[in-house]
């Protein structure tokens, strides 16, 4: 019998404390290993809380957690340095390795010298599941994997080649051309798919990531080095794809939500007001947040926030206006597009997150109105003062009217998607509970328990 050695390259998987989502998916993995088998877990220098998880997970007699220089080659080329098995595969961190995929694995690990897994890309896309496919039919034609399919190879063979090479991007092709060269007939592709992220796809821009990656491939098989690509695919992500800014008073009793004591007492409001922020910021869990705080101490926040992982900052003195252009003009230094966005849309899903974003980039600026007269979100690539003036009433029934007027005054287009509910009277949390917007029990959702 086979042994095999699991080679998982890690950098930054776990950003705040609570964030158990790398534990839990090795602790799943390590069901699977047989009695020879083994995990080898290789930091690349994390700056967040990785190397201590990982040393926690080494406690596993079959796991092994070392460091590396940053680098997806470099680390899996020492994982597999030190790893005993017969046969290595690279797993990446956010790569999946389901049951029915190892089965299927270990019922052919004795025919083959190298190969890779089918893949299934889990996200919001309705395009994955094609790009999934269309990744797998060229894989089987080619011989060629990624990364993302898991590649497997035998422990001599991958040492007879010399393992990964040294460079930044395109490393998993480089080694399945060399596997090629030497082994074409000894390729296996194992159907049953391993199920890997979809993060990029759908904060990147499903269209745009499939250009961005077949770009690549294409200067590479033209002959372009891979630090020179690296160097494009840096200059490509040196900004954030989008940052949303979400607005949120600290939610103390007779200072939040104060247009529904009447229905639900001054601590129920407060208490309303805390489940609509962290319901929308779990909502908003794999998208680059950022959250402005009016009111709270430090202490008070990190409490209410409990290690999720958002960077805060202080809302300035002024208008609302005054505030949201602070937080534009601070986030479009770091991001392509920027989206402002109340806790109190509770219509607004990620699908309305996309189809907002990609309305910015087509206009420039994209709103979605609310039914009340305001907005409850607005994305933006660039800073525009008139939507941020001081003419306009804010808080009022006139601003999306007034928004517009502005806009049409100085010749800038817009796009305005369908109006949604936000919440201030007690209609609107009527309203919400009725459409489904809002649970029934919102008030046993986050209780404080400390």
């Amino acid at each position: 019998m086979l042994s095999i050695s699991i080679v998982m390259p890690v950098y930054n998987e776990v950003p705040a404390p609570g964030d158990d989502s790398l534990l839990i998916r090795v602790r799943e993995l390590l069901q699977l290993l047989r009695q020879n088998d083994e995990l080898l877990l290789v930091d690349g220098g994390s700056t967040d809380l990785s190397w201590p998880v990982l040393q926690t997970l080494a406690e596993h007699p079959q796991v092994t957690a070392i460091q590396s220089n940053k680098g997806r080659a470099q680390q899996m080329n020492a994982g597999a340095e030190k790893a005993r098995g017969d046969v290595l595969l690279f797993l990446h961190a956010d790569t999946v390795l389901t049951k029915a995929a190892w089965h299927a694995f270990l019922l052919r690990v004795n025919e083959c010298l190298w190969g890779r897994f089918n893949v299934r890309i889990d996200g919001k896309s309705a395009w994955l599941p094609v790009v999934g496919w269309f990744m797998n039919q060229r894989s089987r034609l080619t011989k060629i994997g990624t990364g993302d399919q898991a590649l497997f190879v035998s422990s001599e063979l991958f040492h007879q080649i010399g393992g990964f090479p040294n460079q930044p991007l395109m490393e998993d092709i480089e080694l399945c051309k060399r596997l090629k060269r030497i082994a074409p007939r000894k390729f296996v592709a194992v159907d049953v798919p391993v199920h890997t992220s979809g993060r990029r796809w759908d904060v990147n821009g499903t269209w745009e990531t499939i250009v961005l990656m077949w770009r690549f491939r294409f200067l590479y098989w033209r002959g372009v080095s891979a630090t020179q690509l690296a160097t494009l695919y840096a200059d490509t992500r040196q900004k954030w794809p989008v940052t949303v800014a979400v607005f949120a008073k600290y939610p103390r009793a007779d200072r939040v939500k104060t247009r529904l004591i009447p229905m639900l007492g001054a601590e129920q409001s407060a208490s309303f007001a805390r489940y609509l922020l962290l319901s929308t910021l779990d909502k908003l869990q794999d998208v680059n947040v950022a959250l402005w705080t009016d009111g709270g101490s430090p202490e008070e926040w990190d409490a209410l926030l409990r290690g999720r992982a958002v960077q805060r900052y202080i809302q300035p003195e002024g208008h609302l206006g005054v505030r949201m252009q602070m937080a534009v003009t601070t986030h479009l230094s770091s991001s392509e597009l920027v989206v402002l966005l109340g806790p109190d849309a509770v219509e607004f899903t990620l699908s309305h997150l996309r189809q907002l974003m990609e309305a910015a980039r087509r206009q420039g600026l994209a709103f979605v109105p609310a039914h009340d007269g305001g907005y409850v979100a607005l994305a933006c690539n660039r800073s525009v003062s008139e939507i941020f003036s001081g003419s306009i009433e804010w808080g009022s029934a006139r601003v999306a009217d007034q928004t517009r007027a502005a806009l049409q005054g100085q010749g800038v287009h817009a796009l305005w998607l369908p109006p949604q509910l936000d919440i201030d009277e007690p209609a609107d949390l009527e309203k919400a509970i009725e459409s489904g917007c809002v649970p029934v029990d919102w008030h046993v959702r986050y209780q404080v328990t400390d």
